[in-house]
């Protein structure tokens, strides 16, 4: 999403202060400035290429780069829960804020996007532009699958310096890019995605040709008529899940989209964040997305818009007189009357996308592509390990781990590491212990500095517990706590990530 694409061009800048600094040169501008431009590439690389009172020529035989083609989908940026706030850190959950209320600035001359933290709209006026700011912000940059095609560039016996070369590649790829604004234009979520009902309708109507024409000649090589026939079911269902689907899939972005801006018409925050964190139906759960798991989704959505919305006019009142006395009561009054009617609006806006989505998914079934392509996940976050944030070669188990973790009562807390233990599962982050069962459930919360100590027992009968001994004792009057494990390698293994928890 744009939050992530601005974290990315951050951290880049991070590095080339970095390097400026390292050179003697004083940079100092990264925590100074509300916004930033990408790295003058161009200049770089002339300082690599100079010599004392000249620059060098580069000769190149035969330069080639290949064409390319990008498939280019930017996500709604959603809120950050609490958890991943703390995580994140401060910087990254106001970039993401300030991009959710699209406060974005272009770089001076170079197209390039920079943000303003920290700005609060104090007036009616304010408030209104922060509004459409951010209607228009998601309007132009939520796509879903742009085909960006880029030329090649083929140089031979050729001879430039740096900045020939620079100027050379960047004037080439500004031409690419310009000639693919009608792809992206027509890939906008605001639109319906255009130019995705129309890929979808051209393989439908291809197969509706191709298929029938492959059952025919099949069916002269074999002499059996029933290929003929099967090419025909082919290409004609084919035909008639593209066509639908496609409409289907333009339907419920629209509906989307303006769900996702009337919420922000809504003028509450909190009631932004439980919508982003509610589950949406996702492209790995398409085979079961049918039209009735949609109608359950959708109509749990609208109920919930409507209870927000009722609720909603006793709440704000009394949560704004809490805060900023009579002036707090009439701005409260105003949100919830606001949101009484537009909370169940966007209920039955959800509810119609999520039929829709439901739709296609019964039509399509393993073929189910498009929008909900957005909201998949191929994998688990990577986990970043320890106060430093180490990063460590991925591991599908920590990546499954952290991401749990993110969701407890110690998701604000860094990931340190995990033991599975069959039937039990331990977490740890930098500052406590949770032991989950295999059913979810909190058996043990302990604060690492609270342990003294830790040591393995065999029990009677089978397996072995892990002991953990306390510096004070519990209210029950026990000054341990027992973790039960199988095997002995697990038991030692947990006994040894704690012992070195402690000491860290």
């Amino acid at each position: 999403d744009l939050a992530f694409i601005l974290r990315m061009q951050r951290w880049w800048l991070g590095i080339q202060d970095h390097a400026m600094g390292a050179s003697g040169r004083s940079a100092g501008f990264i925590d100074s400035r509300e916004s930033w431009d990408l790295p003058n590439i161009e200049h770089l690389l002339m300082r690599r290429t100079q010599t004392i009172g000249q620059q060098s020529m580069m000769y190149f035989h035969r330069l080639t780069i290949l064409p390319c083609k990008v498939r280019l989908s930017v996500a709604p940026t959603n809120c950050l829960t609490r958890h991943q706030e703390e995580f994140e850190g401060e910087e990254a959950s106001a970039i993401h804020a300030a991009v959710r209320k699209g406060d974005l600035l272009v770089g001076e001359g170079s197209g390039v996007l920079g943000v303003k933290i920290g700005s609060k709209n104090q007036t009616a006026i304010s408030v209104v532009q922060g509004m459409l700011k951010s209607i228009l912000v998601d309007a132009l940059l939520r796509c879903d699958g742009a085909s960006l095609n880029f030329e090649g560039v083929a140089l031979f016996n050729h001879t430039s310096n740096s900045p020939q070369l620079v100027t050379y590649l960047g004037a080439h790829y500004l031409a690419s890019l310009i000639a693919n604004v009608p792809s992206l234009i027509g890939s906008l979520a605001a639109f319906g995605n255009p130019l995705g009902l129309i890929r979808d309708l051209g393989d439908g109507v291809s197969d509706f040709v191709n298929e029938p024409v492959k059952g025919f000649k099949k069916s002269f090589e074999e002499m059996d008529p029933s290929f003929a026939l099967s090419g025909v079911a082919r290409g004609t269902g084919s035909l008639a899940r593209h066509t639908v689907g496609g409409f289907v899939d333009s339907a419920a972005m629209l509906t989307e989209t303006a769900a996702k801006n009337m919420a922000v018409l809504t003028l509450d925050r909190r009631y932004a964040q439980r919508r982003d964190r509610v589950m949406k139906l996702k492209a790995n759960d398409a085979k079961a997305a049918t039209i009735l798991k949609g109608l359950e989704s959708g109509i749990q959505k609208l109920v919930n818009g409507v209870l927000e919305g009722v609720t909603g006019v006793v709440s704000k009142p009394i949560r704004g007189a809490e805060r900023s006395g009579l002036e707090g009561f009439a701005k409260g009054v105003g949100k919830g009357l606001l949101g009484l009617i537009m909370k169940p609006v966007i209920g039955t806006t959800d509810l119609l996308t999520d039929t829709l989505i439901g739709v296609k998914g019964s039509i399509e079934g393993d073929n189910s592509q498009g929008m909900l392509s957005l909201y998949s996940q191929v994998r688990p976050r990577r986990a970043l390990y320890g106060r430093d944030r180490v990063v460590k070669p991925y591991r599908i188990d920590d990546a499954t781990a952290a991401t749990i973790q993110s969701k407890l009562c110690i998701g604000g807390e860094e990931y340190l590491s995990h033991v599975d233990m069959v039937k039990n599962v331990a977490l740890m982050s930098v500052k406590r212990l949770l032991v989950l069962s295999g059913d979810g459930e909190e058996l043990i919360l302990l604060r690492f500095k609270d342990i003294r100590k830790v040591e393995v027992m065999p029990q009677d009968d089978e397996g072995f517990v892990i002991t953990i001994f306390l510096h004070e004792v519990k209210p029950d009057g026990s000054d341990i706590e027992k973790v039960e494990c199988e095997e002995e390698r697990t038991a030692n293994l947990l006994c040894e990530k704690l012992t070195e928890a402690i000491r860290n």
